[in-house]
């Protein structure tokens, strides 16, 4: 039952992230269940969940044509470094990654726009990455809550989760 109910609370995320992403234009509200996963080291649920966000992002129009898998791969490399420095399940973590999200989707979007002919409004762009990086950690904060304060059948497996709150010494 344990797997049905995870596959049901990231079901409902993702139908809930849609709706924040069409409230909030320009963000990915998706992002903060992709950097819980891999702070659960829930490679098996990343699997199937990590396409169906790049194609929902892809369908979207949030980020340009082929910009989602980029998108995607940059913020795992940038968790696997800053996770070298910090404790990945801690606010700071998440709110250093979010700065570095931010500056990597403006990074992004200036590399990404002159492959489709795209003018650069330098200002929707600073806007858009500093909603991205406001929005992050407010996001995971909640998320997080809803995933620890949720019922047994709704939470990862202990058995297959590291400890998050691990010494990294």
């Amino acid at each position: 039952m344990r797997g049905i109910g995870n596959v049901c609370f990231w079901l409902a995320f993702t139908a809930v992230g849609l709706v924040c992403e069409m409230l909030i234009p320009r963000i990915d509200a998706l992002i903060c269940g992709f950097i819980l996963l891999l702070q659960e080291r829930n490679y098996r649920t990343l699997c199937w969940l990590l396409p169906l966000f790049v194609l929902l992002q892809e369908g979207l129009g949030s980020r340009t044509f082929g910009g989602s898998i980029v998108w995607y791969a940059v913020i795992f490399l940038l968790f696997r470094i800053g996770e070298r420095f910090f404790n990945s399940g801690t606010f700071i973590f998440v709110f250093f990654l979010s700065a570095a999200f931010g500056a990597a989707s403006y990074g992004l979007n200036v590399l990404m726009a002159p492959l489709q002919d795209l003018e650069i409004d330098v200002q929707q762009l600073i806007d858009s990455s500093l909603a991205q990086a406001i929005f992050l950690p407010l996001s995971w904060c909640v998320i997080k809550y809803l995933r620890l304060c949720l019922p047994a059948v709704f939470q990862p497996d202990p058995a297959k989760v590291e400890n998050l709150h691990k010494s990294n010494a």
